[in-house]
């Protein structure tokens, strides 16, 4: 099915987004290390959420592929 696609690309773009992001904010030289840190440990939380979402996605998409063949 598309639809699972589509769920599994949205959760990896969602992944280098914040890949990015926290890149960028690693290398930032305009803010304190305070505020640096806080916004690191943000975007460390996102990532180990949309981490945990994709494998539990593929957990369920391995379940259900054996079901439609």
């Amino acid at each position: 099915m598309r639809i699972l696609n589509i769920i599994s690309n949205q959760l990896i773009i969602k992944k280098q987004i914040l890949e990015g992001e926290l890149e960028r904010t690693l290398n930032m030289t305009t803010i304190g290390v305070e505020e640096k840190s806080d916004l690191v440990k943000k975007i460390v939380s996102q990532l180990t959420e949309v981490s945990s979402s994709i494998l539990t996605w593929e957990s369920y998409i391995n379940k259900e592929q054996p079901k439609q063949n």
